[in-house]
């Protein structure tokens, strides 16, 4: 079988633009279509049902001689318009239709294939879709979602976009690649649960219904088995909570051109979102795995080449953006705590050039683009680890004195009801085993908004705490990436979701493994007692001594006794583990999904220094928990937790990101990007002063510093330029 970019690469064959020119010359009265016919025969162009593909052939005639190959006889007869079969009234709502998802009585999707159908489907497209159309592209395939209440909806799959940038990079194919097994990708391009039907979940269960039917489907029609789905969600008039739901994957956004990358299509921007049918796609479109070359550490840090590094290959769509982030992270990083004007001096055109950057247009220019060079470095220096810890924590950035500031959100109020303003910052930190700071893979800022008089059962995805998935995402292209690495994500007390272990449970592929603090006591499949109760119970494992962070003064309030400062400390305590099975919470978006099976480790502390917290905690880890040693070694992994709440100290004091003065919260948030690196190198350059010593100084510093700092080192207590001891 051959497709429309290979027929046109036939057809361009000088032996068959011979054949072609002859044809047409020895039979003046020849037909456009009488001549596609024999091109089919002479070429043996068959579909995959074994049928001539006439009308990719004649297509493909007619870009040839746009090309100036030939020139063919002139089409018989004028184009009618295309007038699509209705209904001419709209079609009856739904009656009686529940609000819940398990309570719709026959529920189903009806494929379109007779008149009646496709006059119902036609119709709620032209009457109630966005974008009033249901003209669909290609080898099409149609659905109406009905119901015993009446129809509810509508899809519709035509053919793939041609080319789309953030879709080819995700799927890591060539020009040549992507013109043989582009048929094998299937554009959703409608999509439609009618505006008068409420049932949360509905969309994203229809959508997990839809990736059940449609291979087959298609196959049968057209003799080609679909590998790839893919469709757009218009942001942000939608959120694609339910293509999230239904483990749809984003994978970037359109650049507005259409579907034939025109220039001045003038098509709006979206994000892209895709689905693979079968798991081994990229193996049958033969696409080579990512080489990830190792990074040491160490490399690059110095002050003239670090910046270079971590932003020199961020893809901002204009490489003048890209040099001038270099120059901007480099001159901020020699006055962290300062602002850019004290870090150039004052000058003028660097200033300006700094505020055009901030305040540029480009939808390019967001966090996840300004780190990309830095992630991509993040995961190099992971390659050398046996071992990388993702944690995952979230700040918030406390702005009640940016008046002018747009774009804040509600991070809090105080005992009057008066309301904090600001920003919020869920990050993923990756550290080796022992603690060094890899790199940032993740860093998610937003404006909080309250969830008063929203529905608490609403779907994960449309909740603020859907940011874990999203960070535990992120460790997933991680392990992928690096097959001889294991990667562990890291989480305290907040990621306690059911939802998050269930979404691993339902990922295919490698996977990360999970170690998150509980907080809820759940019920147990297997026992009347609850979690807490069934490890305090298990036999003891053993005892040791753990590190614990220093413990900040919290001064009494009126609902919070607050508590005394006390140093750090090491903390004696006991540990017990054991596999549990947890429950799902009886809440309505998790009452139906499965039980989860667990290894729980106990940690106790049986007696606390005067006036502190005793360590209990209870860590839930999908790593099999078979000795003490494991048990121990989880452990040690979730007491490096505390390196990111260092980052965010050192983010907030170190580099004085709640100093700045900018009057958007997306200038800020490009500001903190920059930020976010430059204190991951401080805290790194001060972490390995003090673990490795020996670490020559010339691979932090240039030589001029490292000349200076040899002059200092030979000076002594009393000469010129030091105090003497008696003053």
């Amino acid at each position: 079988m051959v497709i429309s970019g290979s027929i046109k690469q036939r057809l361009a064959e000088a032996e068959t633009v011979e054949w072609v020119r002859s044809l047409l010359r020895g039979e003046p009265t020849l037909s456009r279509r009488v001549l596609a016919r024999e091109v089919c025969r002479r070429l043996d162009l068959r579909d995959g049902k074994g049928d001539w593909q006439m009308a990719t052939t004649s297509k493909a005639l007619r870009d040839c001689e746009r090309q100036g190959l030939w020139t063919l006889p002139a089409s018989t007869g004028a184009r009618q318009a295309w007038n699509p079969t209705r209904l001419n009234q709209p079609v009856p709502a739904p009656k009686n239709l529940p609000t819940r998802l398990e309570d719709i009585g026959g529920l189903r999707l009806i494929e379109v294939s007779d008149p009646e159908h496709l006059q119902v489907w036609n119709e709620l497209m032209l009457r109630e879709h966005p974008l009033k159309q249901c003209r669909l592209v290609g080898r099409q395939l149609r659905y109406l979602l009905g119901s015993d209440h009446g129809w509810l909806g509508g899809l519709g799959f035509g053919s793939a976009a041609l080319q789309m940038e953030g879709r080819d990079d995700w799927i890591g194919w060539n020009v040549e690649q992507r013109r043989e097994h582009l048929q094998r990708v299937l554009n959703m391009n409608r999509f439609l649960i009618r505006p008068a039907v409420r049932c949360p979940n509905l969309a994203s269960y229809v959508l997990a219904l839809c990736a059940r039917r449609v291979g087959g489907d298609f196959e049968r029609r057209y003799g080609l088995r679909p590998w790839l789905l893919e469709s757009f969600v218009e942001t942000p008039a939608y959120d694609g909570a339910c293509y999230k739901a239904a483990n749809w994957i984003p994978a970037g956004r359109t650049k507005g051109r259409g579907r034939n990358g025109g220039h001045a299509a003038g098509k709006s921007f979206k994000d892209i979102y895709v689905y693979a049918l079968v798991d081994d796609f990229r193996d049958r479109i033969g696409v080579q795995p990512i080489s990830v070359e190792a990074l040491p550490v160490e490399c690059g840090l110095d002050g003239a080449g670090w910046a270079a590094q971590e932003f020199g290959n961020c893809e901002l769509g204009d490489q003048r953006l890209s040099h001038l982030l270099v120059e901007i992270a480099s001159a901020q990083a020699t006055q962290p705590q300062g602002s850019y004007s004290q870090a150039v001096g004052g000058q003028r055109y660097p200033l300006k050039a700094y505020y055009r950057f901030l305040n540029n247009e480009r939808p390019e220019l967001n966090l996840t683009s300004l780190l990309g060079s830095h992630r991509t470095n993040t995961i190099r220096r992971s390659k050398k680890e046996r071992t990388v810890l993702v944690v995952q924590d979230t700040t918030d950035l406390n702005l009640s004195t940016r008046i002018r500031c747009e774009g804040l959100g509600q991070i809090g109020s105080n005992q009057t009801g008066a309301k904090s303003q600001g920003l919020r910052l869920h990050s993923s930190l990756a550290l080796n085993p022992d603690g060094l700071p890899l790199g940032l893979l993740q860093v998610h800022g937003y404006a909080p908004q309250t969830a008063q008089g929203k529905d608490p059962d609403r779907p994960i995805e449309q909740k603020e705490s859907y940011r874990w998935i999203q960070g535990f995402t992120e460790a997933m292209k991680v392990a992928a990436l690096l097959p001889d690495t294991q990667v562990v994500s890291v989480a305290d007390r907040e990621a306690d979701m059911f939802e998050l272990f269930d979404f691993r449970r339902r990922q295919s592929g490698r996977k990360a493994e999970m170690l998150v603090r509980a907080k809820t006591d759940r019920c147990l499949e297997t026992t009347e007692a609850k979690l807490f109760e069934e490890l305090a119970a298990a036999p003891l494992a053993q005892e040791v001594s753990i590190p614990v962070p220093r413990q900040r003064e919290h001064r009494s309030k009126p609902s919070d006794p607050g508590r005394v400062a006390l140093a750090a400390r090491q903390a004696q305590v006991e540990i017990r583990y054991q596999r549990v099975t947890l429950s799902a919470p009886q809440a309505t978006r998790t009452r139906n999904l499965q039980p989860l099976t667990l290894w729980a480790i106990y940690v106790l502390e049986k007696n606390p220094p005067a006036g502190a917290t005793p360590v209990e905690w209870l860590l839930l880890t999908t790593i099999e928990v078979g000795s003490v040693k494991q048990a121990l070694k989880c452990l040690r992994w979730y007491c490096r937790r505390w390196r990111i709440e260092e980052w965010h100290r050192v983010l907030k004091t170190g580099c004085n990101v709640l100093g700045h003065q900018n009057h958007s919260a997306e200038a800020l948030l490009r500001v903190i990007a920059i930020d976010a690196v430059i204190a991951w190198r401080i805290m790194l350059l001060t972490l390995l002063g003090r673990e490795v010593p020996e670490l020559p100084a010339d691979v932090v510093f240039d030589p001029c510093e490292c000349e200076a700092l040899e002059l200092l080192e030979k000076k002594t207590p009393t000469s010129p330029g030091f105090p003497s001891e008696r003053h």
